[in-house]
């Protein structure tokens, strides 16, 4: 006989799967796409996904590189002036071949 609790422990990974997909943001991931969409200027540079913990990770060329981070990083900052104590972790950027 199957009990309540293994039932429980069964069910879980599907549960939890299924709560990942249910399309919830973390605050960080909120306060990341802010700054994605404000820095989505750069025609090679292309959103690859937004970390639960608010890192941003994209594609691009080495060309806009640079000043994808810079804008980034001042986003970052006025962010982090509303928001003392705010961490932030680095975007990433894939660089692609020319």
């Amino acid at each position: 006989m199957i009990g309540a609790r293994q039932i429980a422990i069964a069910l879980a990974p599907a549960m939890t799967a299924a709560g990942c997909m249910t399309g919830a943001q973390t605050f960080e991931q909120d306060l990341a796409y802010q700054r994605w969409r404000r820095c989505d200027t750069f025609a090679t540079i292309v959103l690859q996904r937004i970390d639960t913990d608010g890192r941003v990770i994209v594609t691009g060329r080495e060309t806009e590189q640079y000043k994808f981070l810079n804008c980034m990083a001042e986003q970052t900052l006025l962010q982090q002036k509303s928001k003392p104590g705010l961490v932030v972790p680095d975007p990433i950027v894939n660089l692609r071949p020319r």
